[in-house]
């Protein structure tokens, strides 16, 4: 069996569905069983899966970073919102707004509304 795992290890690699069906039906014991001791004839599941993944990684998209649109366009200011949130008519018609203007004011703000 270490000598089949260490084939297939070895050899060309494959499409990622054959490979890993063939190394799950030959090898599971080693890598999908970690309470099972290892074998001194077989290598270690970490040093396996090491191996594992560094030969698979061409066939893992997971591990690859694509972007598909842009990113980053969800803040378009608009200046009339600016004004109609902000602005000195807004302000002045809640109370809320009115306490905004009068600390602006006591602290000396030049610019007490947009």
């Amino acid at each position: 069996m270490a000598a089949v795992c260490r084939y297939l290890l070895t050899r060309p690699p494959a499409p990622a569905s054959s490979f890993s069906s063939s190394l799950r039906a030959v090898c599971g014991s080693a890598l999908f069983r970690p309470s099972v001791a290892p074998r001194a004839d077989l290598p270690t599941s970490a040093g396996l899966l090491q191996r594992l993944t560094g030969r698979l990684s061409p066939w893992f998209p997971q591990q690859q970073q694509v972007r598909t649109r842009k990113r980053g366009t969800e803040y378009q200011p608009k200046n009339i919102k600016r004004k109609r949130t902000h602005g000195w008519m807004k302000r002045i018609s809640t109370r809320g707004g009115i306490e905004v203007i009068l600390r602006r004011m006591l602290k000396g703000r030049n610019s007490l509304t947009h």
